[in-house]
């Protein structure tokens, strides 16, 4: 028979069995059998909405319809079909489930995001943090003891001195170089420690810091009256006020290193931002739920608590008389932080309240 004579096949676009010109109903699996040609088929850009179920492709070799988003090869003829558009694919979701301790917890959960904290690597940035901070103070505090065991430098080592006290600040300074090596490292985003560098709110943290600011000293002023009530009833068990003269008086005849002592703790006042409030309040609120108010309070008391101890411990026993002023400090420059989420503003009232108290000792 010649081929003009032959009858055209066509085939199922359900089973692919071959079905003859005429035929409605597959004779292998009994199904309707709907003309490519008839029948109102998406183009291969597909429509807008983008969804699995609204692409469907037209195999070229028999004209079955595709409307797997996966497949590059017509599953019935196996001839290549159209490539689905950029704007068409499907976004790269992992949708695995994976087992902690009892219970089955979706694998998107602990992918590490750009922006945000998830709880794990939060901890693990702070809790790195601290330990460099730890042993910086635990190397601060051996040069010491050498140099006080050295008889030809006890007279000189065992007093409180202006180098001393640059070096104290030492610890304070390194801790925040982890989280943003950690940042700049695996190319996450810088305000993800909350640094927000947007003009308009550079403008807005300027004056949230100075007023806040202000406050603090206005707060210090006041916890400095209520520590010279405790010392003149006899309280003083310690000899703090000789201590904190001592201390005003190295600062104020410490020439040239005063000035690099200011420099330490503006770069100190940084760092713990960035360690405290960057990294560890922005990991408690994303956990707790950041669009909550109880959330963001719990955040601000948990890291003042936290930073009053820390002190209360490398500083002890001057920590016991300043782990409450230390926590409403801290409790201040939470709510600071709090107010629009950039980290500008504690880090310019920390270093506003700073650089003020050294002024006054000079002025004084």
């Amino acid at each position: 028979m010649s081929e003009e004579k032959e009858t055209p096949i066509k085939h199922c676009v359900h089973c692919g069995a071959k079905v003859e010109e005429g035929k409605v109903y597959c004779p292998n699996c009994g199904k309707i059998i709907m003309e490519p040609s008839k029948k109102p088929v998406s183009s291969s850009k597909g429509n807008s909405t983008g969804r699995k179920g609204d692409l469907a492709r037209k195999c070229p070799g028999c004209g079955s319809l595709i409307t797997s988003l996966v497949l590059e090869q017509c599953p019935i003829c196996g001839a290549q079909l159209e490539p689905i558009p950029e704007s068409q694919k499907p976004h790269k979701v992992k949708p695995g489930f994976i087992f902690r301790e009892d219970k089955l917890e979706a694998e998107r959960r602990f992918v590490l995001s750009k922006d945000t904290w998830n709880l794990k690597e939060g901890i693990n940035i702070f809790t790195n943090s601290l330990l460099i901070y730890i042993t910086s103070q635990l190397l601060l505090l051996v040069v010491i003891w050498y140099l006080s065991s050295d008889s030809s430098l006890t007279s000189s080592s065992s007093e409180l001195s202006i180098e001393l006290i640059l070096i104290s600040q030492i610890p304070g300074i390194l801790m925040g170089l982890f989280p943003m090596y950690y940042i700049k490292t695996r190319n996450h985003n810088i305000q993800k420690l909350g640094l927000n560098s947007n003009k308009k709110y550079l403008i807005s943290a300027l004056i949230i810091g100075v007023l806040g600011g202000i406050l603090l000293i206005f707060f210090n002023t006041i916890a400095t009256f209520l520590n010279n009530l405790l010392y003149d009833i006899g309280l003083d068990f310690f000899d703090i006020r000789s201590y904190l003269e001592e201390e005003s008086r190295v600062i104020r005849e410490g020439g040239f290193w005063t000035y690099l002592l200011l420099v330490e703790l503006v770069l100190a006042a940084i760092s713990t931002e960035i360690v405290f409030r960057g990294v560890l309040h922005n990991t408690i609120v994303e956990r707790l739920g950041k669009e909550t108010l109880n959330g963001r309070i719990s955040a601000i008391i948990i890291v003042a608590v936290l930073y009053a101890s820390i002190y209360l411990f490398f500083a002890f026993p001057i920590g016991i008389y300043f782990f409450i002023p230390n926590f409403i400090f801290f409790l201040i420059l939470g709510i600071l932080y709090e107010m629009n989420g950039n980290l500008y503003n504690s880090i310019i009232a920390s270093i506003f309240y700073n650089v003020s108290m050294i002024l006054i000792i000079l002025l004084i």
